[in-house]
């Protein structure tokens, strides 16, 4: 018999049913009081809170309760080559298009959108190395997994699982590419380094955005994650998700994800098992399948043929053609084109600013920004440390160095930098604008240091 939870009588319920959803976006609990109703119940409990009233004014002033309420929402349920059909697409169809197209820039961008505890990313990692590892050798490749559940990301870092997470892995694979550590197995380094790991809200933060680093990738992973939204949700995240790739670049998404009319925008593939989305400014094609490959054991396939692709549209100047091309573009012409994955026309346009404007902070952070996106991870520090030179209130540049140390695992020098985010914070309202062309407030960026310091172990005081 199934528990009825008495907080469906609380006259407060709807309340904090309607702020959860907001927060999280989870529709998914819109129809299932009951269940939300039990998970809140058994929050309260611990909080040594009676009534939906009383949790509410606790959830809205502390953003630690609601982050502990999330981790028990959120659906964490997944495993190593998890939808073995859509590794082979990848593998088969998506990767080989991209390597050849990024082969001159030698980059490759790739987003895992609410990873949970991180297995697909590493997944993503083993077959670019093992499958690839000579053709990207030389490369700078970027992995990100973002989740809105601390909790798993914090597992996701640390890259260690137990047996149940390999049930759909070669043990071949398994061997080799993970350490036997007491009853669990931790990823080897030469794949964790590929990837990285950030909080990030779907719903609540703002994509495509080079200050948030989700900006300019060549394939993004959403799977089994916005069949928990509304349907005006998802339609509002396919558009950004198409912003958010490069040209050319891939989309995968779940098997039950929502109706194909939102896919317009994209060029569709479909491959046994699975459908691709690919972003073509041009004209569209008529999708060709491909057969499957067998997927274990891994070794390294011959070369497939390139698949056959439209010749790239076109694309509008981004300075209008009414401005002169001599006229330097403004800031929030160079932050948009970075906004859409335009590294090398961005940093043409910084060092354009910059031989205007050599002492304006705000275009050496944005280059720094830009440059770690392109792997130069000296440029990147040098760059943030110079804006901070020129402005010791640049907040954000204090963050972001806070970011690129904390992911070179430089931990008290990230702490520092995070400490300093949070002391020039410290008499800003709640609602003061931070960040100049965005709409970061003080008080969500405190909330977002204070994640970061909790992950490296260190008090906010």
């Amino acid at each position: 018999m199934i528990e009825t939870s008495p907080l469906l009588s609380d006259s407060y319920f709807s309340r904090l049913k309607a702020l959860v959803i907001e927060v999280t976006g989870m529709a998914f609990y819109a129809d299932k009081d009951n269940d939300l109703a039990l998970i809140v119940a058994d929050r309260m409990t611990e909080c040594g809170v009676k009534d939906c009233a009383l949790y509410l004014e606790r959830l809205q002033a502390d953003s630690g309760e609601m982050e502990a309420l999330v981790a028990e929402l959120t659906i964490g349920e997944t495993y190593f080559f998890r939808h073995m059909e859509q590794f082979q697409a990848l593998r088969q169809v998506v990767l080989p298009d991209i390597l050849e197209r990024n082969a001159e820039t030698r980059r490759l961008r790739i987003w895992s959108a609410g990873c949970a505890t991180g297995p697909e990313p590493y997944t993503l990692a083993i077959l670019l190395k093992r499958e690839f590892g000579a053709r990207i050798d030389g490369w700078h490749v970027s992995i990100l997994g973002t989740d809105i559940n601390q909790k798993f990301l914090t597992r996701a870092r640390e890259g260690r699982y137990d047996h149940w997470a390999f049930r759909a892995t070669p043990e071949e694979i398994r061997q080799q590419c993970f350490e036997a550590v007491g009853k669990q197995w931790q990823i080897k380094a030469e794949y964790k380094s590929l990837v990285s790991f950030q909080y990030h809200n779907l719903t609540q933060n703002r994509f495509p955005s080079i200050v948030d680093n989700i900006a300019g990738f060549d394939i993004i992973i959403c799977r089994n994650v916005v069949i928990y939204f509304s349907p005006e949700t998802v339609a509002d995240l396919v558009p950004r998700f198409h912003d958010t790739l490069v040209e050319g670049g891939w989309l995968v998404m779940g098997h039950a994800e929502p109706s194909m009319d939102l896919f317009r925008q994209f060029r569709t593939v479909t491959f046994p098992g699975a459908v691709l989305f690919q972003r073509q400014d041009g004209l569209q094609v008529v999708p060709t399948p491909r057969p499957a490959v067998p997927f274990p054991p891994l070794t390294v396939p011959s070369r497939p043929k390139p698949m056959p692709r439209t010749p790239p549209a076109v694309r509008p100047a981004f300075v209008p053609a009414s401005v002169a091309p001599a006229v330097d573009p403004p800031l929030e012409q160079l932050r948009a084109l970075a906004d859409q994955g335009r590294w090398d026309e961005a940093l043409a346009a910084c060092d354009q600013l910059l031989k205007r404007e050599a002492l304006d902070w705000r275009v050496h952070y944005l280059r720094a920004l830009i440059l770690d996106q392109v792997g130069d991870a000296e440029g990147c520090e040098s760059g943030l440390r110079r804006a901070i030179y020129l402005e010791r209130r640049a907040v954000m540049a204090h963050y972001h160095l806070g970011l690129f140390l904390q992911r070179k695992d430089e931990a008290e020098g990230a702490r520092r930098s995070f400490r300093n985010v949070l002391t020039l914070l410290a008499d800003k309202p709640e609602d003061t604008i931070v960040d100049e062309g965005e709409t970061l407030t003080a008080g969500q960026l405190r909330e977002t240091v204070g994640m970061h310091m909790k992950l490296l172990g260190a008090s906010q005081a």
